[in-house]
Parts: structure tokens; sequence; C-alpha cells
């Protein structure tokens, strides 16, 4: 079964697998088997990384329950084996990285009808990061100045390199 990317509803995915996602490589990986399904090496070649470390990622997605096993194929002796992811899109119930800032103001609301928290993780380049940061600001701005009007609602985005010295 191939995943829909454009699934309305995200899977609802435990503490340990969303500590999973929490890596840019990963989430390139699951984006990449929510399309079609591949061996490691087809994800590796798209990726243009090796082979090696993407295999590495891609078992720890099937053994987090991420990512399913869609077909073996034996090829000369080789048996590949393909892989889809079980979603492209997540929701982690718990208590989402960078969420302290909601509890200490009583003017967000939590509870309300619509109340989301969106987080990635990109690798991305010097200057994929400041061209990223300006086309965030314009998305802001415009709607800064093309609303109608209704409910008031906060927007918190944070950008900002991880040290994977403190991570690991």
């Amino acid at each position: 079964m191939t995943p829909d990317p454009s699934q309305e509803h995200p899977l609802v995915i435990d503490e340990k697998q969303n500590k999973l996602l929490q890596n840019a490589l990963r989430i390139k990986i699951m984006h990449a088997l929510s399309r079609e399904a591949m061996t490691s090496k087809q994800v590796a070649d798209l990726l243009r990384k090796t082979p090696g470390n993407v295999h590495y990622h891609i078992q720890r997605l099937y053994e987090g329950g991420l990512l399913e096993l869609s077909d073996t194929r034996s090829v000369a002796g080789i048996v590949e084996k393909y892989y889809t992811a079980k979603a492209a899109q997540f929701h982690f119930p718990g208590r989402a990285e960078g969420e302290d800032w909601q509890a200490d103001d009583d003017a967000w609301t939590g509870g309300s009808p619509f109340s989301e928290y969106h987080a990635t993780r990109l690798d991305l380049s010097e200057e994929e990061a400041a061209r990223f940061s300006d086309e965030l600001k314009a998305l802001l701005e415009k709607w800064e100045q093309n609303t109608v009007g209704g409910q008031e609602y906060g927007v918190s985005i944070r950008l900002g390199r991880i040290d994977e010295k403190k991570e690991n």
C-alpha cells in the first residue's frame, strides 16, 4: 500500500517515533518513500547520500513502525527490499519541542478550535537558510496585510541551527 502524501489526517505517532523524526535526512527519506516504494539504494541515489547511511536510517524508521516493507524481489540472487512510508505527515500528541512558550502566556488558548504546532528539520546551506528565512518573513507579512478579520491567532516560528554535539 502506497500512502497518499496529501492525506488529510496525519499519522499519530508516539514519543519514540517523534524522536526518530528529529533528523533532516530521515524526514527526506520519509518524503521520498511516501511518493513511491523504493529500496535503500534507490533512496540513496535519489538523495545523493551513501547507501550504507541511508540503509541505517531506513532500518531505524522501519523498526520504529514508520515504514513498511511493501515488496521483496530477488534479482541475480540478491533480495531487494522495497519500503513505503506509512504517512507523509505526523501528529505527536505529547508535549512538543518548543511548546513552553505557550504555557507562559494565558492569552494562548491551546484548546481553541484551531491550534496547531508544526515542526520539521531541514538540511540547509547558509544560503538556503537565508532564503528560507526571507520567504517566511514575506509569507508572514503577506498574511499580516491581507486578512479580512476574525479571531486573532498567534504565530511563532523559530529557525536555528541544531548543535549536533548537544543533541546526541
